[in-house]
This record gives structure tokens, sequence and C-alpha cells, in this order.
């Protein structure tokens, strides 16, 4: 399914222009001579997860081919997100931009730093979804996605708003 330098990405922003925050964001990781974008999802709207009294976020899946160690990509994804105006106030809160390393079927990490996979992914319509949109097999302690989707009841709060573009080659 995977190879051993791909990885799954989440994408989220609430604040500003949320599609063209994202767009920005896809461009600027492409940018990096280390990434690959393989495939990305169509963007969905979502309701916010953990706090909930906020605006609704645009939420998107990358998957891309990464040539360094896991933690070199998460602080690839750390910078950007600075680079590109996000601010860590409150934990769950709003944000410009925010950049998950969800996935990697052959590197786990449990440090301080990172852990991967990411512990709460499996539980997450917002990065299932849209996830499941570039890799419909997948399965995670021998559940598939479809099922673990349905189980949360997933499909009837993330509703897909964009998908234009998505067909070339790398994404845009």
């Amino acid at each position: 399914m995977m190879n051993r330098k791909d990885y799954m990405i989440s994408l989220g922003s609430n604040m500003g222009d949320s599609k063209e925050i994202l767009h920005a964001a896809i461009k600027k990781l492409s940018a990096n001579p280390g990434l690959k974008l393989l495939k990305l999802s169509s963007f969905y709207r979502t309701k916010p997860w953990g706090k909930t009294d906020q605006p609704d976020f645009l939420n998107a899946a990358a998957l891309v081919r990464w040539e360094g160690t896991p933690e070199e990509l998460l602080a690839f994804l750390l910078l950007t997100e600075k680079e590109m105006g996000r601010v860590r106030k409150v934990h769950w809160g709003p944000r410009t931009l925010d950049l998950d390393l969800i996935y990697n079927e052959y590197e786990r990490r449990d440090t301080e730093y990172l852990h991967l996979p990411h512990p709460l992914f499996w539980a997450r319509p917002f990065v299932l979804v849209p996830m499941e949109e570039i890799l419909p097999e997948f399965t995670f302690r021998g559940e598939g996605i479809h099922e673990r989707i349905l189980s949360l009841h997933g499909y009837a709060e993330v509703k897909r708003e964009w998908t234009e573009g998505k067909e070339n080659e790398n994404g845009y």
C-alpha cells in the first residue's frame, strides 16, 4: 500500500481564507526538494473536534514521499505552520494552518517530540474521510478505514467541499 518513505499528512484551517491557505501550504510543501506530493484529497468542511466553540474547519489529506527521517518531516511541517502565521494559543483552538504527521506504515515513534502514528487519528473523521479518498483500502489494527468511519458516524459530519485541480499528477 505505502512504501517506506510514504507518509500521510492531515491539513486543516479555520482562520482566514482557509481554501487559499491550504493551497498555499500544499505549494510550500511541494517546493521542498525532499518532499514529493503523491496524492491529495478533496477539501472537506468539518465541525471542530475537541474544542467545539470555533468556526468550522477545511481539512484535507496528503500522501507524500519524504527523503528524510520522520522527525525531520515533522520539523518541516511545524516550520511551515509557523511561516504561514500559525500561533499556538489554545489547545485544539482556531488556527490558520494545522499540519499533522499522521501515519507511515513502517515507522513508529513514541517520544516527547513525535508520536507516530498520530495517537488520535483513528478517532477523527476529519482525518479519516479525506484519508479514505486517497487510500480506500487502508487498514489499522485489523479494521478497514471505511468500517471505522461508519462506526464513528463520520460521513455525517464531514462534507466534501472542493475537488478542482487535484487530478494533476502532483496535485496542482
